[in-house]
């Protein structure tokens, strides 16, 4: 079986072995249609996901593994997974993010017929307009959708990226989002050609969730910010703002229900807080004195609440 060279997909992944194979799974029938070969970077602490790609590799060749020892962690691991193939594009996806059905026929017949230095792929933007994003569209562009590209899976890399050199101080102002740190960092340093795929290809395997939920503060208030800032000149003050902003504006994480939820968990405290507070009044739409409030109530009394709610909806049915 000759795998094909414009595309592969490069997946990292870390203790989900259920999820991934099930994924790969969903997607095989494609895969093996128009011969896409998987590269997989193992960081996991076991030997389930070995296992289990093992026996997929007797049905689908075209999979590469590779354990990690040790393992890489996050983000090093984006740049060791990226780096995989040898074909034209890489699709970069995580380890719970398969592709809906027909959307890898459609990515091959895009990138053949536009050649895009980068191309992203909509999962649930109110954006179904496909079109190629060159010159003076580029920087509204990012401003409108760089909030968008923290999710893992939505973008494939061009060799010309790929291949950027990156030193390791400016990855070290990416942490959490490399992959969108080198996004920003190949549309900085030169003019490039990118296509958005408009019909929406991408599904979530939502068996367990997202490893930021225990740290959204440090992930998505400090780390995010530092992202952003490390980008001076492809972004003004105001403009980074904005953008910073615009991510729990479009995914309503730190909205006063989101905060509830975060509190129960134990994401959100008083502590935290007041570590984040100065980024937090700029990445939160709202102001800082309602996720102070929230802080403040005790889990247990939200816990209560819930129960009492579950309570009510099984006695309603």
């Amino acid at each position: 079986m000759t795998p094909n060279p414009l595309l592969a997909l490069a997946i990292p992944t870390y203790n989900r072995s259920e999820i991934l194979l099930e994924n790969l799974r969903a997607m095989l029938p494609e895969l093996m249609a128009h011969q896409v070969a998987v590269f997989i970077s193992d960081d996991s602490t076991d030997d389930l996901t070995a296992q289990k790609v093992q026996v997929l590799q007797q049905e689908f060749p075209l999979v590469t593994y590779r354990r990690n020892d040790p393992r890489h962690g996050h983000d090093a691991n984006f740049f060791a997974t990226v780096s995989m193939p040898d074909t034209d594009y890489v699709w970069y996806l995580g380890d719970s993010v398969f592709l809906q059905p027909g959307m890898l026929g459609q990515a091959l017949e895009a990138l053949a017929t536009h050649r895009p230095d980068l191309c992203f792929v909509n999962a649930y933007v109110h954006d179904d307009h496909t079109r190629l994003i060159e010159g003076d569209d580029v920087h509204p562009f990012l401003l409108d959708r760089t909030w968008y590209l923290t999710l893992s899976g939505a973008t494939l890399y061009g060799r010309a990226i790929r291949s950027l050199p990156v030193a390791e101080s400016r990855k070290a102002s990416w942490k959490n989002f490399p992959q969108l740190g080198l996004i920003l960092e190949a549309c900085s340093l030169a003019p490039r050609r990118l296509l958005w795929l408009g019909p929406k290809g991408i599904a979530f395997n939502r068996k367990k969730s997202s490893y930021w939920l225990q740290s959204a503060f440090d992930v998505f208030v400090k780390d995010w910010t530092a992202l952003i800032r490390s980008f001076p000149t492809l972004f003004s003050r105001q403009e980074q703002d904005r953008i910073i902003r615009s991510h729990a504006v479009q995914t309503q994480l730190f909205n006063v229900v989101s905060l509830v939820q975060l509190r129960a968990m134990g994401a959100l405290t008083v502590q935290s807080l007041k570590l984040h507070r100065q980024a937090f009044a700029v990445a939160s739409p709202i102001h800082p004195l309602w996720a102070s409030v929230v802080a403040r109530v005790p889990v247990r009394a939200i816990n209560a609440a819930r129960a009492v709610n579950v309570w009510r909806r099984k006695r309603k049915d």
